[in-house]
Formats: structure tokens, sequence, C-alpha cells
């Protein structure tokens, strides 16, 4: 970036530097600031986690506690029941029973045991069928409490008066029918069956006396060596839960939460939020809850802080009898109402940190502007004197290039050194533009003469150039020739070769043909000795004929027969002598033109001789000339490549005599240019008639 002003220039740098700095100020207090709040935030919110963690466990406890005491108690009571009707079965040292007592005795210890215990709604003993003795003779003492066989099954409750009577348990005490809670009609006596340990059933509704009661019964087994004896237990109306658990949801955070008991089967016994739901499963809460209470009946405290409804939940499990399913005591408090403090104090500090935030944006804004003040006038400070020096340098450069004005100098400081240097820089450029106006018309001449020089140069060059293309063209017509020669010396060449060849086989040939003739001739001769034996058998056949037909003319009429054949016999003879003459004829005829042809064709066969030593000759002769006109053509060829070389170099130096008379032009030119520049400078010495005139060489006095 390129400043017209100096004091801009230090305006800016100056101005931007402590905009940086306090950006980068106002921008670290504020991260400081964020990440300070951040932490205070962290820090409260984990510290309000722990309070609240801690404030809901201490309920939970408290709470389970109280419900674990009094259930506990209920089913220490059942227990102890069962535990006295067991050392009935028992024996001690001696061989007795640890205990004896009659039925009416225990029955009457059940009736104490709810008189003493007024929070119990009743008490009951089921014995199995003659568990301790005959049930027979009990019979018919319904009134009593036992069953129509006399089975013991005393159950004491309470009326609607308050008094205390007796009744038998009755046939539900094994019935496996369920009931709409899902709980079986005899759970409270077959769960203790089943198991042989206590049990506690889950709190269901129950029509009591007209009145309808959240009823958990507690159960345990008659042991005696092992062997179920029968059951012993207490009911106890779990309402007061309900009432003791709301009155803890009001201590936190004034009811906005909810709190709730699940049994150890699963089944509601307290519901803050709800009340209409006591006594149902646990099923009917939303799937979140169900998954929470199903971790902590698995013995597991579950701890939710912040779940997607938006709550802070504690899930607190406590066992009460042997079965290992605890029961689940619960506390939901809504997120928004124990995190109100804190949201109000973050949302404090998120104001007051955009507070702080702009009063240091504030703060670095005013900084800023009195920094860019400062550098301004620091920029004016520092720029004035440049400003009027930089004027009169402007009047120098104005007066048409008078190199003899120099600048004022006044005073000490930097303004004046540079006025005096810039005087003595003047001096120096006023010397060297007198040097360089006398070397420019110097130069000028000197470039005239040799773009004369070059031009001639050129043109001689040129004609050179033509010469040799001319030569180099002729050069190229006779190696063409020789070419032609060359090619047309080897196709005779081979030609000759062929013919040479043909004449050998042709040699070849008539060789064979006359010793062709010889064979016929000698076969001729061996035919004519055949035939001539034939003709001396013929001449004997003729002779032994002759004699038969004697002997047969001698036999008179007995060898006619013998004369005739030996007429025809002698017939025979003579045609076959005629045909071995006539034989003999023909065979010295043709052996007469055999021996003509063998003559012939010797004389042949030596003419061919001759012809093939002749194209040998020829042949050889033009391989000679062959091999001349190959090196004719090489050497030719040779020629036409120093002929193209010179004509290359040819072109060369006539493009560089171009090159270096162009290059004069430029340089004539570049000088004249030069003169032109000097000239418009006023120098001393100058007059007004030749200020822009470029004097001559000769003239120049400098």
């Amino acid at each position: 970036m390129k400043f017209k002003s100096v004091r801009t220039l230090i305006t800016t740098l100056v101005g931007g530097c402590i905009l940086l700095v306090v950006s980068a100020l106002v921008i670290f207090s504020v991260i400081a600031n964020a990440r300070s709040q951040a932490l205070v935030k962290d820090e409260t919110q984990a510290l309000l986690e722990r309070n609240i963690e801690a404030r809901l466990t201490a309920t939970a406890s408290a709470q389970t506690e109280e419900i674990q005491g009094e259930l506990e108690h209920a089913l220490t009571l059942a227990t102890s029941l069962a535990h006295t009707n067991a050392m009935m079965g028992l024996e001690g040292g001696n061989g007795q029973p640890l205990l004896t007592m009659s039925r009416r005795e225990l029955s009457m210890l059940t009736r104490q045991t709810v008189v003493n215990n007024p929070d119990l709604l009743d008490a009951f003993i089921g014995w199995e069928p003659n568990a301790f003795g005959s049930d027979a003779r009990f019979a018919g003492r319904e009134d009593q409490g036992y069953g129509p066989e006399g089975r013991f099954m005393p159950w004491w409750y309470r009326t609607a008066n308050g008094d205390i009577e007796v009744l038998p348990l009755g046939s539900d005490m094994e019935n496996q029918t369920r009931g709409d809670d899902g709980i079986r009609k005899g759970e409270y006596y077959l769960c203790t069956k089943e198991t042989l340990r206590s049990c506690i059933v889950d709190p269901h509704w129950y029509d009591y006396n007209g009145e309808r009661l959240l009823v958990t019964s507690f159960n345990a087994p008659i042991m005696v060596n092992g062997e179920f004896r029968g059951s012993a237990g207490v009911d106890l109306a779990v309402d007061f839960i309900q009432g003791l658990l709301e009155e803890a949801n009001q201590s936190l955070y004034e009811g906005a939460g909810e709190i709730i008991l699940v049994a150890s089967q699963g089944a509601l016994a307290a519901h803050t939020g709800d009340p209409e739901l006591l006594g149902a499963q646990a099923s009917v809460l939303p799937a979140s809850l169900q998954a929470a209470i199903a971790r902590a009946q698995q013995g597991e405290q579950v701890r939710n802080l912040g779940t997607e409804d938006g709550m802070i939940e504690l899930y607190w499990p406590f066992n009460i009898d042997e079965s290992g399913n605890p029961w689940v005591l619960g506390i939901r408090l809504p997120e928004g109402t124990v995190m109100a403090g804190l949201y109000n104090m973050q949302e404090q500090l998120d104001d007051q940190g955009q507070a702080s935030m702009w009063g240091m944006i504030l703060m670095g804004l005013i900084i800023a502007l009195f920094g860019l003040l400062v550098s301004w006038l620091l920029g004016t400070s520092i720029s004035r004197p440049l400003r009027e020096l930089a004027n009169s340098m402007r009047d120098i450069a104005s007066g048409e290039g008078d190199l003899t004005k120099r600048l004022p100098v006044r005073g000490r400081d930097e303004g004046a050194e540079l006025a005096t240097q810039f005087n003595a820089f003047a001096v120096k450029i006023h010397d060297v533009l007198v040097d360089v106006r006398a070397s420019s018309e110097s130069v000028h001449h000197a470039a005239t003469e040799i773009t004369q020089g070059g031009q001639d140069l050129s043109r001689r060059t040129d004609q050179a150039a033509a010469s040799l293309q001319q030569t180099s063209t002729a050069m190229e017509e006779i190696s063409s020739t020789v070419g032609h020669t060359t090619s047309a010396s080897k196709e005779a060449s081979g030609l000759s070769q062929n013919a040479s060849e043909l004449a050998s086989r042709t040699n070849d040939a008539f060789g064979q043909v006359v010793a062709t003739m010889d064979e016929i001739r000698t076969t001729s001769d061996e035919i004519q000795a055949i035939v001539k034996v034939i003709d001396g058998i013929a001449f004997q056949t003729n002779l032994l004929a002759l004699n038969a037909s004697v002997e047969a003319a001698r036999a008179g009429e007995h060898g006619r027969g013998f004369a005739v054949v030996a007429d025809e016999v002698r017939k025979l003879a003579g045609r076959s002598s005629e045909a071995s003459a006539d034989i003999r004829q023909r065979i010295g005829a043709s052996t007469e033109k055999v021996e003509s042809g063998t003559q012939l064709v010797r004389d042949a066969e030596q003419a061919m001789h001759e012809l093939s030593d002749s194209v040998m000759r020829v042949n050889q002769m033009l391989g000679d000339i062959s091999t001349a006109a190959s090196e004719q053509n090489d050497g030719i060829s040779q020629v036409s490549i120093a002929v193209s070389d010179l004509d290359q170099m040819t072109q060369q130096n006539a493009a560089l005599v171009e090159e270096s008379t162009t290059a004069a032009e430029q340089l004539k030119e570049q000088a004249e240019r030069l003169a032109e520049l000097v000239g418009g400078f006023t120098l001393e010495g100058d007059s007004v008639s030749n200020h822009h005139s470029l004097p001559s060489p000769a003239t120049a006095n400098y």
C-alpha cells in the first residue's frame, strides 16, 4: 500500500498499532472475563449439584429408614408367630417339644399380637392339615378359627367398632386365582409354602370393614426340621407411607417434585404426584422411570442429573425380607426449580459480563481515538519540512530543467541536511549531463557510419548467399544424376548376375543333353546288335523251315500237314528278316541324326561357355561402375553438405549484419533521444538559441 503523504503513513501505522494493542487488550480482557465466568458457573453448578445430591440422599435415607422400620416391625411380628408355632414341633435334648401350647393358646397369642399392635389390621395362623396332631377332633369349630375338617387357621381381625374377632381363613388359603391387581388370592400362604422363606405381598387395595385400604401382608413360614408346617402373618395398612412421603416432598422445594415408592414385586406403594396410581404396577409409569427403577431393583443406587424431561432423579433401593427383591424409593425434582437460583446467578453474571465488555470496548475506543490524534499531530510535525522541501524541488523541476538553481539551506536539522545534499546531487548531475551531451553526438556519428557499413556488407552478403544458392541447386542436380546412375548400374549389375547364373544353368543343361545323346547312341548300338541277333535267328528259322519242307516232301502224303506248317514258319521268318532289316535301317538313320545333334549340342555348349565368361566380365565391370558411382555420389553429397553449411553461415552472417544495422539504427535513435533529453536541461554556458539543439562533434568544446 502506497501513501501520498508521510503524515498519513505515520498516522496509519501508529494508529494501527494503537488499535491493534487496544483490540488485543480488550479481546484478552473479554476472553479472561468469559473464562472466569465460565469457571464460576461450572464450580457453582458442581457445588449446587453436590448439595442437591447430598440433600436427596439424606431425604431418601431418612424416609427409607422410617418406612423400613415400620415394615420390618410387622415382618418381625409375623416371624415371631411362625417361630412360636415351629417350637411346638421341635424337640429338646430330653426328647420333649421345646414348647407345649394348645391350639387355643396359640390362637389367643395371635389375638394378643393384634391387641398389642394397634397399627395392625389383623394377624393369622394357617397350618397344613394335621400339621401338629390330628385335626379331626376340632372339626365343626369354625367360630373358633378352625376349618370344616378341624384344620387350624385362626384369623383375628379388628371390627369397625374396634373389637377383635376371629374367623377361619377359609378356602382362599391355597387359591391360585389372580385378582385384578395380578396377585393370587392365596398369595399370603402360597408364597411361603413355595419359597420356604418370609414373603411380603405387594400393597393392594382391600375392602376392610367397608373401608378401602392399601394393605400389605407380611408372612413367615412355619418350618420344622426343613418341613413346611404352615404360615403365620400380619396385615398392615400402608396408607401412612403416602402421607409420610407427601410431607417429605413438601419439605423439598415446596413440593415441586414427586416421590414414589415401588414394592418388591413392582406395585406402587406411594406416589405423591398421582395418588390414583397407588396399588398399580410400575409398568404404568413412563419408560424412562421404568428403566431407572429396573436398575435400582438390581441393588444399584441410580442418580440422574438432567434427564430428557428436565428432572433430577434419585432411586434408592432397600430390602425388607429375604426375597432379595428390594423396595425402591424414587425422588424426582424439576431441574428448573432446583437450579433456579443458579440460573438467576448465571444471568446476573452474564449481564455483568456484558456490561464489563462494553465498558472495556468503550474505554478502548477512547484510548484509540486519543492515540490517532497524537499520531496525526506527530505526522504533521514530521511532514511539514518535507512538504516545504518538495515545493522547492517542484519549483526547480518546473523551470525547464534548470540545474543551475539551488535549494536554500536554513538551519542545521535534517531538512537543511537534505537541501545541502540535494544541491551536491544537482552539481553532480549537471557535470554528468555535460559529459553525456558531449558523448551522445560522438555515438550518433559512429552509429551512422556503422549503419552505412552494415548496409554495404548486407548487400554483398545477399549476393554471396544467392550464388551459394545456385551452386547448391546445381550440386543437388548432379547428386541426383549420380544417384540415378548408381541405381541403374546396380540394376544392370543385378541383371548381368542373373544372366551369368542363367548361362551357367544353360551350360549345365547342354552338358546333360550331350550325355543323354551319348546314352541314346549307345542304346542304338545295342538295339542294332539285338536286331542282328534277330536277323540271324530269322535266317536260321528259314533254313529250318526249308529243311522241314524237304522232309515233308519226302514224307509224301504223311508230311503234307507238316509241310504246310513249315511253309508258314518260312514265311514268318521272311517277314522277321524284312522287319529286322527295316529296323536296322531306321536305327542307322537315327544314329546319324543323334551324332549330328550331339555335335550341335557340343558346339552350343562351347558357345554358352564363352557367353558365361563374357557375362561374368560384364558383371564385374558393372560392379566397378556401381562402386565408382557410389563413391562419386558420397563425394558429391559431402560437397552439397559443405555448400549447404556455407549457405547457412552466409544466411546467419546476413542476419547478423541486419541485426547489427538495426542495432546501429537504434543506437543512433537512442543517441538522438539522449541528446534531446539532455537538451531539456539548462546547463551552464547554454544559450537560448542552442538550448534544444545538439552541437556537432567538430564544434563541441566538452
